[in-house]
């Protein structure tokens, strides 16, 4: 599906925040930021799960939530033309950035992209211990642009984690992702803090 929008600066002309969308920021003085850009009702689960990855690694966290009550797809912007300086003011003084995001797919799956292969391969290890299926991420999904966010920390290298709907739907306990289940903390499944987890101890290790 083609943009609607070609940028974030664009986006923001012809949308009313609060409305349409909401950024939500958290700085915990951390050296690692984990972002879900196309969160809220755009690609649904991958706010909560940033949230809960920050929260329990101490990270900071940003993310970009579609809140309209349909026609949350339009507000989609592709990473490389995601110029929203709040966002970029964070990567810029984050070491490491991990990028939540959510793809199609039949099956449960996690593409791993991005051009930081060592936390890649740090991520890939922890989660096959839940026995998840993971694979590395085709293009255009990969994340290694040097466009992308993701890739314009100070290493100059990021992960970009493509979570299949099936996968996401994993995450809350009634197997659903409409708002009300994703706002709803007790429907958050053991599952998904599992998964948080495993990426957090992936990030903190040397």
């Amino acid at each position: 599906m083609v943009d609607q929008f070609a940028s974030i600066t664009e986006l923001m002309e012809h949308t009313i925040e609060g409305k349409d969308w909401e950024i939500i920021t958290t700085n915990r003085d951390s050296e690692i930021l984990v972002t879900a850009v196309h969160g809220g009702a755009i690609e649904r689960g991958t706010s909560e799960l940033a949230q809960l990855i920050a929260e329990e690694g101490a990270f900071n966290y940003y993310t970009f939530k579609a809140i309209r009550r349909n026609h949350n797809d339009a507000l989609h912007v592709t990473s490389s033309h995601f110029d929203e300086p709040v966002l970029h003011d964070m990567v810029k003084n984050s070491s490491n950035v991990l990028s939540i995001h959510g793809c199609n797919g039949k099956h449960s799956k996690v593409y791993i992209g991005g051009q930081d292969q060592r936390l890649g391969q740090r991520i890939e290890a922890q989660l096959r211990t839940l026995g998840v299926e993971l694979e590395a991420a085709p293009a255009p999904i990969n994340g290694m642009s040097n466009d992308n966010f993701v890739n314009q920390g100070q290493t100059a290298q990021g992960v970009q984690l493509e979570l299949t709907v099936p996968l996401r739907k994993q995450f809350f306990n009634n197997g659903k992702y409409g708002l009300k289940d994703r706002e709803n903390r007790d429907n958050w499944s053991a599952f998904m803090h599992q998964f948080a987890a495993c990426i957090v101890k992936a990030m903190i290790s040397s």
